[in-house]
């Protein structure tokens, strides 16, 4: 198997395990190019985690950080729109980009 064979395979798996987690109930948003680096981008990283907690409220939830981004997580009744609320308040927090560091990038999906 080559290298390209074992990514492939690789993100086959993650597409299903994501298909998984939807099909019980799970609702993901990822944020990428969120790395704190100095004491304003660590506040809106605490107030991201903030909106996500606000979001999730009682309903069961998980989030999870990789180097430069977050993944978050809810379950439950009215996740979609749980989670649709969460995005709307992130795109309110995210920073501008500046020329050569971009900015945040919200997507649906874990993955």
């Amino acid at each position: 198997m080559t290298t390209d064979d074992e990514a492939q395979l690789r993100a086959e798996r993650l597409l299903v395990a994501e298909a998984h987690d939807v099909a019980d109930g799970w609702r993901f948003l990822t944020v990428d190019n969120l790395a704190p680096d100095g004491r304003a981008d660590a506040l809106l990283y605490e107030k991201a985690l903030d909106a996500f907690d606000l979001a999730a409220g009682t309903r069961e939830c998980r989030h999870r950080g990789r180097l430069h981004g977050l993944t978050f997580g809810i379950r439950g009744d009215h996740a979609d729109q749980r989670i649709a609320w969460l995005r709307r308040r992130l795109e309110a927090l995210r920073p501008p980009a500046l020329p050569g560091f971009g900015t945040w990038v919200i997507r649906d999906g874990a993955r």
